[in-house]
């Protein structure tokens, strides 16, 4: 008996690791199951004891419908009257419950036996499960009679007819109903528990998961950084190396009385310094590089190379993506010298445009479309080198236009018999 007596008193209140609260106040019946799975929850119960169910929260409120609501709490909640009465009652049962935080077993003002199992964690009423609706012949006298509690002098018993609706209405022994009862409590007790548990296990996985995540964005950034640092010792032993062989070479054009070869090996010298500087991607750099490309083509084609350059002061300043503009005037000088005939002419414009950089090349070349190139090959012998420069080219499209949510614009188009580039893209100081 004392077994029993310690089970039945310890079940409604649910004692629980208050870890798997995590800490949390704001614990309801709702974040513990949500209405869906609490209404699931409640029709099995009430599938398996044959018991109506409802669930409510702590102030009273019902959570979820009415399962397996019984025709005579229907008929007799069709009288106004009554369904206050009967609302009343939930009310009281709920109450009494939460108050003894155990549960209560109780006839309602119309004479059927119910139940309210109240939902309490670590000490704390959230709400309770409230059933019944059945018919009980053999409860004892200790057992709460509403009708001895609330005022039914109005109500008139006889005009309900509840005897006819009786016939087919659920009957319980109270031996029954009380073990039905101790199941609905440890089944409660059970799922809460799990539900409490599965949560935290959860929470505690997602948390993980955004610290992962949180550290491989960070295992990222420091990997970049480690990239970027290598690239630029390499670049700083490129330049190292670069300058140091060019410089030689033009001292030997010197030493040799060969002026042309001497200035194009300073040229070069500064071109490639300057393509592989990392630390500055101003548009100053594009500038001085294009700069001493086209002095070197100069030496090379002598008349038949032509270029104008003009970038406003307004604009050195700011940042180039990916050196773009280098790309394509070599891609164009190339194609333009080795398969055109006649001189050859190349202009570039930078300017600013409101809140862009504006940038136009223009040259009277074999043009660098996919359609010049389709053509180039019907002409031309061409070897795959030069697949692999218009190949570049896209692939350099695609790369500008992703880096900036396509804020970044190209057009390549043909103007009285000139190819021209318009490269377009917000202005980043």
């Amino acid at each position: 008996m004392n077994t029993n007596k310690k089970y039945k008193e310890d079940i409604p209140n649910i004692k629980i690791n208050e870890k798997y609260t995590d800490g949390r106040t704001d614990v309801d019946i709702y974040s513990i199951f949500g209405k869906e799975y609490l209404e699931e929850i409640q029709r099995v119960i009430s599938d398996v004891t044959g018991l109506a169910f409802v669930t409510i929260d702590y102030k009273g409120e019902p959570l979820t419908e009415m399962t397996n609501f019984s025709k005579r709490c229907s008929h007799i909640r069709e009288n106004s009257m009554c369904k206050k009465i009967c609302e009343l009652s939930d009310a009281s049962g709920a109450i009494r419950a939460a108050v003894a935080k155990k549960t209560s077993i109780y006839f309602c003002p119309f004479n059927l036996l119910e139940v309210a199992i109240p939902i309490i964690i670590n000490d704390k009423y959230l709400g309770a499960f409230i059933g019944g609706q059945v018919i009980c012949e053999d409860a004892p006298d200790r057992v709460l009679r509403m009708q001895d509690q609330l005022l039914l002098d109005e109500i008139d018993f006889e005009n309900l007819h509840l005897n006819a609706i009786d016939v087919n209405s659920k009957k319980y022994t109270f031996r029954e109903f009380e073990s039905i009862v101790k199941l609905v409590e440890l089944i409660i007790s059970e799922i809460v528990k799990k539900e409490l548990i599965s949560s935290y296990h959860e929470n505690k996985n997602k948390k993980r998961i955004k610290d992962l995540e949180e550290n491989i964005e960070k295992l990222e950034e420091k990997n970049l950084e480690l990239k970027n640092k290598i690239l630029t010792i390499n670049n700083n032993l490129n330049k190292l190396f670069l300058n140091n062989m060019m410089e030689s070479l033009s001292n030997l054009a010197l030493i040799e009385e060969a002026e042309n070869t001497s200035k194009y090996s300073e040229y070069l010298r500064n071109f490639f310094i300057n393509s592989i500087e990392i630390d500055s991607d101003s548009i100053n750099v594009v500038y001085k590089t294009l700069v001493n490309y086209f002095k070197m083509k100069e030496i090379q084609y002598k008349d038949r190379f032509k270029y104008e350059i003009n970038i406003n002061d307004d604009v050195k300043d700011y940042t180039m993506p990916l050196k773009i503009l280098i790309s394509y005037v070599l891609a164009m000088c190339y194609l333009g010298l080795n398969f055109n005939d006649g001189d050859y002419y190349i202009r570039v414009d930078l300017s600013k445009d409101g809140d862009e950089v504006s940038t136009l090349i223009e040259d009277n070349g074999v043009g660098i479309s996919k359609e010049a190139f389709e053509k180039l090959k019907d002409i031309h012998n061409i070897s795959g080198e030069v697949g692999k420069i218009f190949d570049h080219i896209r692939n350099l499209e695609e790369t500008f236009k992703n880096i900036s949510n396509e804020k970044h614009k190209i057009n390549i188009f043909e103007y009285y018999k000139k190819t021209v580039i318009s490269i377009k893209y917000p202005i980043k100081s």
